[in-house]
C-alpha cells in the first residue's frame, strides 16, 4: 500500500511539473500590464468579506434580498470556495457550514451530517437537499448517494433552522441548496482535471452556448476512478456524472429545461479495529489512516439460497447507484406586481448498497479464545464419532491450515463480518408552484409543494450471513475445521468463512407508495425602512401505503440431510438460510403537520444588522419505515412525527476588513426515540425523549492586511438529552451522542500577484459514543494546505494536502454495539478520520 501511494506521489509530482513547465509558456507571453491589472482584479474579488452583499435565493420569499437584509442563518459557497473545500462528497463539503456536525469518515457516500445539536448518525435526517430548488429525495433516504459535486454546480445556499422547515419538505433543521451553473450568452467551456495520491483520477467539464437568438445550452459532468481513500486492493470507486440545461429566455421571463443521468460505484468503509479508549491508536496489522479490513480477500462473497445455490455478491460493486431526472423550471412576470415561479422534477432512483459491517467490540477475540467457545466444543462433540479431536484455522482462499495461532498478523486476533445489503428503486416526483406579490410595504407569497414516490423496492436491512476473517488490512477468510489425529479434516463449523446463513436478523423486504401535499404562506412586511418583519405557516398531509414481509428464520437447505435427518456433507454452516417470508402484511397511514415561523431584520446601517426568529417544524413518517419495523408483525407501524422548534437572535457586520456573522440558538427536538440500551429485565428498552442544544455561530472574515485573510467559523454549544425515566433517569442531562460542544475552524490566507496560499485548522471538541457517556470520544485536530495559482486567465492549478499531520481522531465509536455497551474493552471498532491524502487540480477555462 506505501509503495504505492508514494509512486502516485510521485505521478501527481510529474504531472504539476508538466503542467508549470508547459503553461508557463503561455503565461510569458501576457504582458506586465495585462498581469497588473489582472492581479488588481483578482484581489479585489478575493477581499470580499462574508459576501453580505450576495443576492440569495434560499429561505426567503420574495427575491432581491442579500445576505446582510436576511432573517436566517445562511451560508453561502460559491463557485471557487466549492473547487477549494475540493470535497470528497456532499458531507465533506458541508463541514464548511457553521452548525453542522459531520461525520465523512464512511468515503464519499453514505456519511452522516447532524444540525445543531442533533445527535450523530443519522445520515441527512431533519436537512431539506435541494437543488435548483427542489427536494432531491423527499423524505431524505440516502440524499447524498444522489447529489454529486461537480464544476457543474455554480454555488450553494445553507440555511440553518429558520425558515427551512416552511419552504421545503423535511428539512425541518436545515436547508441546503446546490443551484447549478446555467449557460451565459457568450460560448464558454471549462475542464478540469484531478488526481490523488490514493490513485483516484478525475475529469469534469462545462460546456455552455447561445444556440439561438432566445435559447441557450449547456452540457458537464464528472467520471473518475479510485483505489479509495483506504486500500482496498481494487478499485472501490468508479463512475460518473452527466447533466444538460436548455435554457428559453422570454420579456417576461425563464424556462430552464434540465435532464441529469449518475451511474456511479461508491465504497463504505466501516469502523477498524483499535486500542485505547483513552487514546486511541492501532493495532499491529491494521493502519489507522488508511487501512482497512476489507480487502481482495472477502471481495467475492457467497450467499447460500434455499434451494442449495449460491448468489455471489462482489464489493467492487458496493454501493451501486443509477440516478435520472428530468425537470423544469418556469419564472414569469405576471404583471408589474405579480410573480410565477413552477418547477417539477421527476426522478429515477436504483440504489443497491452492499457493504460489510462488524458488529459488538467482543466479536474481536483472541484466536485461541475463540476455539474454546461453545459453538466450536459442540462442533467437536458432533463430529467426535469421525475422529475428531481439535479445531483449527483454514485459510479459505489457499486452504493452508494455521497450526499456531497465538501471534496472528501480530495481534492474534480473529474477527466477523456482518455483510448488509439493501435496495432502494423507486421513481419519484415533486412539483412547485409559487405567486408571489411584490407591493410598496410587503412581500406575500402562496405555494403549494407536492411529492409523489412510487417504490417498488424500498431500502431495509438484509442480513445474509456472518463471515469468520483474520484481522489485518485487508483480512482474508477463515474456516474453522474439525481435525483428527493425522490432521484430516472430518468437518467444519463454517463455509467458506461463513457462520452461518440464518443469522436471525431478517430478510425483510418492502414497497410503497407516499402522497405529500403541502401549501404554504410567507408574509414580509417593510415595517419602517429599517425594520422587516416576516412570518409564514405550512401545512402538510402526507399519505402512507407500504406493503411489506417478514423473514422466515432458519429454513431447511434442499439437499443439507438425508432421509434420516443426518448433515451430508459433515458442515454444520449451510445447512440453514433465512428467507423472506411469502406472507405480507400492509399498512396505511394518513399525517397532517403544520409548521409555521416568525421573523424580524433589522439594518441599522448598510453594514450592520440584527435578525431573530423562532420557528416550529417537524419531519414526516418516513415509507420505509413500516418495513424496517415487520419484525414486529401485527403491531409494526411507521415512525411517529418528530417536531422541533428553533429560536435564534443575530447580528451582522460588513466592514472594510472585517465581517462578521454571530448567531445566538436554542434547538429542541422532541419526541426522538432512542434505542441502543438494555433494560433491566435484560430486554431493550425504547424511551422516548427530547434534546435541547443552546449555542453560539459564527462565521468572521479579517483582512489583516491587503495580502493576508482570516476566516474563523465555528460553533459552541450545550447538547443535552431530557425525558429518560425509570432506571434510565440519570441519563438526564447528559451530551447527545457522538455530537461535539465545540467546533472551530481557522482559514488564513495569504495572497500573491498569481493566486494564494492557504491552511484550514479544524478543532473539532470531544464527544461521547454512546448515551451513557461513558465512552469518550478524544478532542482532536486536523490541518489542511492548499495552494492556488494562476497562469493566466485560462488555466488554474490548485493542489491540496488534507489531515497534514495524519491525525488519528475519531468520528463515532461502535455504532453498531450491543445494547450501547461500548466502554471498557481492550480492543474496540471505531471509525477514524480519513488520513493525509493530496490531491492536484488542473483547470482550464476556454
Amino acid at each position: 500500500m506505501n509503495n504505492n501511494r508514494t509512486y502516485n506521489k510521485h505521478l501527481i509530482a510529474l504531472a504539476v511539473s508538466s503542467a508549470l513547465f508547459s503553461i508557463n509558456t503561455v503565461a510569458v507571453e501576457q504582458s506586465a500590464e495585462q498581469n497588473s491589472q489582472q492581479s488588481a482584479e483578482q484581489n479585489a474579488k478575493q477581499k470580499k468579506l462574508l459576501d453580505l452583499e450576495r443576492i440569495v435565493v434560499t429561505g426567503s420569499g420574495g427575491r432581491g434580498q442579500t445576505k446582510l437584509e436576511s432573517s436566517v442563518s445562511i451560508t453561502t459557497l460559491d463557485a471557487e470556495q466549492l473547487a477549494r473545500e475540493a470535497p470528497l462528497g456532499t458531507a465533506d463539503l458541508l463541514e464548511a457550514v457553521p452548525g453542522f456536525w459531520v461525520e465523512d469518515s464512511g468515503g464519499e457516500t453514505n456519511n452522516n451530517v447532524a444540525p445543531r445539536g442533533l445527535r450523530g448518525g443519522e445520515g441527512f435526517r431533519y436537512i431539506g437537499v435541494e437543488e435548483d430548488g427542489l427536494p432531491v429525495v423527499y423524505d431524505g433516504v440516502w440524499v447524498d448517494f444522489y447529489q454529486r459535486q461537480d464544476i457543474t454546480i455554480e454555488h450553494m445556499e445553507a440555511v440553518r433552522g429558520g425558515t427551512s422547515g416552511l419552504l421545503t419538505t423535511n428539512g425541518p433543521a436545515a436547508l441546503v441548496n446546490f443551484i447549478t451553473r446555467k449557460p451565459d450568452d457568450v460560448e464558454e467551456a471549462t475542464i478540469k482535471l484531478t488526481t490523488a495520491d490514493y490513485g483516484m483520477y478525475r475529469s469534469e467539464f462545462f460546456y455552455g452556448t447561445p444556440i439561438s437568438d432566445n435559447w441557450k445550452m449547456s452540457v458537464g459532468g464528472f467520471y473518475r476512478r479510485s483505489d479509495g481513500v483506504r486500500d482496498t486492493e481494487f478499485t472501490a470507486d468508479h463512475g460518473g456524472q452527466l447533466r444538460l440545461n436548455l435554457v428559453r429566455e422570454f420579456d417576461k421571463g425563464q424556462l430552464t429545461l434540465s435532464a441529469k443521468h449518475l451511474n456511479d460505484h461508491t465504497t463504505f468503509f466501516v469502523p477498524i479495529p483499535l486500542q485505547d479508549q483513552n487514546n486511541p491508536k492501532g493495532i499491529p496489522g491494521v493502519d489507522p489512516q488508511h487501512g482497512t479490513l476489507i480487502g481482495n480477500g472477502q471481495r467475492l462473497l457467497n450467499y447460500l439460497q434455499e434451494d442449495g445455490s449460491y448468489q455471489t455478491r462482489d464489493l467492487k460493486d458496493g454501493q451501486h447507484t443509477k440516478f435520472s431526472t428530468l425537470s423544469y423550471n418556469l419564472d414569469w412576470e405576471l404583471n408589474d406586481r405579480w410573480l410565477l415561479n413552477t418547477a417539477g422534477r421527476y426522478s429515477k432512483f436504483e440504489n443497491d448498497m452492499y457493504i460489510l459491517l462488524n458488529f459488538d467490540n467482543s466479536t474481536l477475540v483472541n484466536a485461541n479464545d475463540r476455539l474454546g467457545q461453545q459453538d466450536v466444543l459442540a462442533m467437536l462433540d458432533q463430529f467426535a464419532d469421525d475422529g475428531a479431536v481439535a479445531a483449527q484455522y483454514r485459510y479459505v482462499n489457499s486452504g493452508e491450515m494455521l497450526n499456531d495461532v497465538s501471534n496472528l498478523n501480530d495481534n492474534g486476533l480473529v474477527t466477523t463480518s456482518y455483510p448488509l445489503y439493501s435496495r432502494y428503486d423507486a421513481e419519484q416526483f415533486v412539483n412547485k408552484l409559487n405567486f408571489t406579490y411584490e407591493g410598496d410595504k410587503h412581500t406575500f407569497t402562496m405555494g403549494w409543494l407536492f411529492a409523489y414516490v412510487d417504490a417498488d423496492s424500498l431500502p431495509v436491512d438484509k442480513w445474509e450471513s456472518q463471515f469468520l476473517t483474520e484481522v489485518k488490512d485487508n483480512a482474508r477468510l477463515l474456516d474453522i475445521v474439525a481435525v483428527d489425529d493425522n490432521q484430516q479434516v472430518v468437518g467444519q463449523l463454517t463455509d467458506n468463512g461463513s457462520t452461518g446463513y440464518a443469522p436471525g436478523w431478517g430478510q425483510a423486504t418492502a414497497f410503497g407508495t407516499s402522497t405529500s401535499n403541502s401549501l404554504f404562506i410567507n408574509e414580509q412586511y417593510q415595517a419602517t425602512d429599517n425594520l422587516r418583519l416576516d412570518g409564514g405557516i405550512r401545512v402538510e398531509w402526507l399519505e402512507l401505503d407500504s406493503t411489506a414481509s417478514g423473514t422466515e428464520f432458519a429454513k431447511p437447505v434442499d439437499g443439507a440431510f438425508d432421509a434420516n435427518g443426518n448433515d451430508v456433507d459433515n458442515n454444520l454452516a449451510n445447512n440453514y438460510v433465512d428467507t423472506t417470508s411469502t406472507k405480507y402484511l400492509s399498512k396505511k397511514r394518513d399525517e397532517t403537520e403544520t409548521a409555521w415561523t416568525v421573523g424580524f431584520n433589522y439594518t441599522f446601517s448598510d453594514d450592520v444588522s440584527m435578525f431573530g426568529r423562532y420557528a416550529d417544524a417537524f419531519e414526516m413518517p418516513r415509507l420505509m419505515s413500516y418495513g424496517q419495523n415487520i419484525h414486529a408483525g401485527i403491531d409494526a407501524d411507521f415512525n411517529d412525527s418528530v417536531n422541533l422548534t428553533f429560536s435564534e437572535l443575530g447580528a451582522r457586520y460588513s466592514g472594510d476588513t472585517l465581517g462578521a456573522s454571530v448567531t445566538l440558538f436554542r434547538t429542541k427536538f422532541n419526541d426522538l426515540v432512542e434505542r441502543n440500551f438494555t433494560g433491566s429485565n435484560g430486554e431493550v428498552a425504547n424511551q422516548t425523549i427530547d434534546t435541547i442544544t443552546d449555542g453560539v455561530e459564527f462565521e468572521t472574515v479579517w483582512q489583516a492586511l491587503d495580502s493576508l485573510q482570516l476566516e474563523l467559523t465555528g460553533v459552541v454549544q450545550d447538547p443535552k438529552m431530557e425525558g429518560f425515566t425509570g432506571v434510565f433517569s440519570h441519563w438526564n442531562g447528559k451530551q447527545v451522542k457522538r455530537t461535539p460542544k465545540v467546533q472551530l475552524r481557522l482559514t488564513p490566507t495569504y495572497y500573491f500577484d498569481d493566486g494564494d496560499v492557504y491552511l484550514t485548522v479544524h478543532h473539532l471538541g470531544e464527544r461521547y459514543s454512546d448515551g451513557e457517556n461513558k465512552f469518550e470520544l478524544p478532542a482532536y485536530t486536523t490541518v489542511d494546505m492548499g495552494i492556488n495559482y494562476r497562469f493566466n486567465d485560462s488555466v488554474a492549478l490548485h493542489v491540496k494536502a488534507t489531515n497534514l499531520s495524519d491525525e488519528l481522531g475519531l468520528t463515532e465509536g461502535n455504532p453498531r454495539a450491543i445494547n450501547d455497551v461500548q466502554a471498557g474493552y481492550d480492543y474496540y471498532y471505531a471509525r477514524p478520520i480519513l488520513g493525509r491524502t493530496i490531491s492536484a487540480s488542473l483547470t482550464l477555462n476556454f
